[in-house]
């Protein structure tokens, strides 16, 4: 699955991970399969990567060191140059515990709830939510 050779443009991810090696790991993942990806180890940082940036797609670990990844996405959505990025929350919880969550937050705020590690599978469902007319 390479969405870049599908659409002939290449996505752009913000992935948020405070866990250096996890975070490595994971966006070499995504640019195996074609993605644009860039890397933020906070919220704040992630807030301000974000606006240069303008991901189409926002991969945040629910728990960071400095504010929640539901805060950070909330952030995302109130900015105009992000507020239609597919947002989503992934966590190491366990899947029960994610879909919980997913149930208590507003479908406005978080697009998709993913459990650690991120999948083939996984990658399909955030790939799934891109409006692929876009230039």
């Amino acid at each position: 699955m390479n969405p870049t050779r599908s659409s002939q443009r290449t996505v752009r991810l913000l992935l948020i991970e405070d866990h250096a090696g996890l975070a490595e790991a994971t966006a070499e993942y995504l640019r195996s399969e074609g993605l644009e990806v860039r890397i933020a180890e906070s919220g704040e940082e992630a807030l301000e990567t974000a606006g240069v940036f303008q991901p189409e797609i926002v991969l945040c670990d629910l728990s960071l060191p400095d504010m929640s990844g539901l805060d950070v996405a909330r952030a995302l959505r109130a900015n105009p140059d992000t507020k239609d990025a597919v947002m989503a929350l992934y966590s190491a919880m366990a899947e029960s515990d994610v879909r919980t969550l997913e149930r208590q937050v507003n479908p406005n705020e978080v697009n998709l709830f993913l459990s650690k590690p991120l999948t083939e599978d996984k990658l399909n469902q955030l790939l799934a939510g891109l409006d692929w007319n876009k230039a």
